[in-house]
């Protein structure tokens, strides 16, 4: 018997031949699989390359998007989203005129990246919904809204949107959107940890301690670059050649909306905090450490940098901590300036607080609501709106994306015309006049 022969002396295949031919079909399957995907994804999205417009740095108020600009936002899976910057450098729609906004119960939304909004087009976001509902059901009231919002900012940082562009409006309701993060973004120290800016020397307005331990305004510095906390890197090394893998990498990302797709779901499922980010920070921290001003609230603690859930649970009752009271006497302070000049001008104040607000616990919202109560400043509850609504908190937002979606902007538009609805009256305050503004 000859060996190597099967029936009809045909010789027989060997293990390496039969594995070899079911490698070339699996990859030949996967080449299929990804030229559909890929087909598919760019006959289905509108574009794969993100575009923001340049900053602007506006005296007095500090950074934001440059006027009459188009924005090209996207996570790659989720949204993809269009939209513009109007003439001040707002994600929204021309504010009315001010005799128009004068002339009816117009309405300020004042916020951060929520209110931004770069997720949505405009026609999704709060304010438009707003109006479109208070049209159907208080058409009476004839309510008019515009919307302020800059991401990474808070409530001290917002009041120059107030004093810049919504108070020529005249508003009858101001409307502050809380989200956890302005915790963060009213506390100078702590906002520096996050960035790497110089807490001395912020893009936007800024709130610092007096030596009699009051409050004063800082206005926005146009060097805040030359002041930057130092990083890691030398910028003194010499560059390194790229290697081949990354460079087919970027060149994948750039090119690919498959590729693109899979990359950000990859992220999206194993995320891990970077070794390097976490270094920088605490390198921060150290330098910080070292300034005496700063010496008592670092020392003996580390902030929260990167974990979610530690962060929210530096709001659970007992913590005391010397770093967490000046956050939240930062933020008290944010609330009291908006309180005092929305008063000044004959305008109601409220606070939207945003349904993230009660994770982990709910303490960032309890701290915040206990702060409004002190003050007599409604609270509107995102949350407790669309709990009663039968409806799940992570439908607010984006599967991949803590951003409101859609329908979260809708539930917010809601809940604010319930409040509307409660408190009719805010629409019959009396205006002051231009010349009244003019010299306030």
């Amino acid at each position: 018997m000859i060996s190597g022969m099967g029936r009809g002396g045909q010789a027989e295949a060997g293990p390496l031949r039969v594995l070899g031919w079911q490698a070339l079909l699996l990859i030949l399957g996967l080449a299929l699989i990804a030229v559909v995907a890929e087909t598919a994804l760019r006959l289905s999205k509108p574009f794969m390359r993100l575009h923001s417009p340049a900053n602007a740095f506006v005296p007095g108020v500090g950074l934001l998007l440059k006027p009459n600009a188009e924005m090209r936002s996207t996570n790659f899976l989720d949204f993809w989203a269009v939209s513009r910057t109007n003439s001040l450098g707002f994600l929204d729609r021309e504010p009315p005129s001010p005799e128009r906004a004068a002339a009816s119960c117009h309405i300020s939304v004042i916020g951060d990246s929520f209110v931004e909004a770069r997720h949505v087009s405009i026609a999704d976001k709060v304010q438009v919904r707003l109006e479109e509902l208070a049209a159907r059901e208080l058409p009476h009231l004839d309510v008019t809204a515009s919307a302020f919002g800059m991401t990474i900012t808070g409530q001290v940082s917002q009041l120059a949107y107030y004093n810049e562009y919504a108070r020529r409006l005249r508003p009858k309701l101001v409307v502050l959107v809380f989200v956890p993060n302005d915790y963060v973004g009213n506390f100078p120290l702590w906002m520096a940890l996050q960035s790497g800016w110089s807490p001395e020397h912020l893009p936007f307005v800024s709130a610092a301690r007096a030596e009699d331990g009051r409050f004063r305004l800082r206005p926005p510095d146009p060097e805040y670059q030359r002041f930057t906390l130092p990083r890691l890197a030398d910028p003194a090394a010499k560059p390194q050649r790229v290697p081949l893998g990354k460079r087919v990498n970027h060149a994948l990302l750039r090119e690919s909306y498959f590729y693109r797709w899979l990359h950000s779901k990859h992220r999206q499922l194993f995320r891990y905090p970077s070794a390097r980010h976490k270094a920088q920070r605490l390198a921060w921290l150290e330098l910080l450490r070292r300034r005496p001003a700063y010496a008592p609230l670092l020392d003996g603690w580390r902030p929260v940098l990167e974990d979610t859930p530690s962060f929210f649970a530096l709001f659970a009752k007992g913590n005391d901590s010397a770093f967490l009271k000046e956050a939240l006497a930062f933020t008290a302070f944010g609330i009291d300036e908006f309180k005092r000049r929305t008063e000044r001008d004959g305008a109601a104040l409220a606070i939207l607080a945003i349904h993230q607000t009660h994770d982990f616990g709910g303490g960032a919202f309890a701290r915040m609501n206990a702060m409004a109560a002190e003050r007599g400043v409604p609270v509107i509850d995102q949350a407790d709106f669309i709990r009663r609504q039968g409806a799940e908190l992570r439908d607010a937002q984006w599967a991949h994306d803590s951003h409101w979606s859609p329908l979260g902007h809708q539930w917010a538009a809601k809940a604010l015309l319930e409040h509307l609805k409660e408190n009719q009256d805010v629409c019959g305050r009396s205006a002051p006049s231009p010349e009244e503004l003019l010299n306030g």
